[in-house]
């Protein structure tokens, strides 16, 4: 499973990098998209070109990442985050496009989009065949209290053994102590005549 990760992050890693790298050397198509896009849901983009070279420059930083297999389940969450806003400035005219061959074009590209955002939450949750974090919060606390109900037990068996103990070496304290007495008075009472 490890040389299939190997070989598949940085296939999935592939379109984002290349794609971004293309965005930054050429942002003015998308960044007339972008602006008409932020327009007609009433966000108003300032420098438009700013905003695509940022988005490429997330998505070629956290595809190098995933391809490296560096932070691979962080990278591929930030670049599903940035594929929403590439996927709605680009492929979102489907619906505008007069010529069918043009629709099918774009239906087929948002296809493809969502099925890398599908790949990338699956590499998102991939643990490595480890399990996950909630899991191992989950067991973690099960064998602590799984300790804590021992300690306890063994505690409260080495109370009641010392208990046991102190009582025993007390009665036995007091038990020789009767015994000195009666002996210290026996002792008395031999030498003291009688009256």
């Amino acid at each position: 499973m490890a040389v299939l990760r190997r070989i598949a992050r940085p296939l999935l890693a592939a379109p984002f990098i290349t794609e971004a790298g293309h965005a930054l050397r050429s942002p003015r198509p998308l960044a007339a998209v972008t602006a008409s896009r932020a327009r007609q849901i009433g966000i108003t983009a300032d420098d438009p070109e700013r905003l695509v070279r940022i988005n490429a420059a997330v998505q070629i930083a956290a595809g190098g990442a995933l391809a490296l297999g560096r932070f691979p389940r962080t990278a591929s969450l930030v670049l599903a985050a940035s594929l929403v806003p590439t996927t709605l400035a680009e492929h979102a005219r489907w619906k505008e496009e007069e010529d069918p061959e043009l629709r099918k074009d774009q239906r087929f590209h948002l296809a493809r989009r969502v099925g890398l955002f599908g790949a990338l939450l699956l590499a998102a949750a991939d643990t490595h065949g480890k399990p996950s974090a909630a899991y191992r919060a989950r067991a973690a606390g099960h064998t602590g209290r799984k300790k804590a109900r021992g300690a306890t037990a063994r505690a409260g068996g080495h109370l009641h053994s010392a208990i046991e103990t102190v009582g025993a070496s007390t009665s036995d304290a007091l038990s020789g102590a009767g015994r000195a007495v009666n002996s210290a008075a026996g002792s008395a009472r031999a030498i003291l005549p009688d009256r």
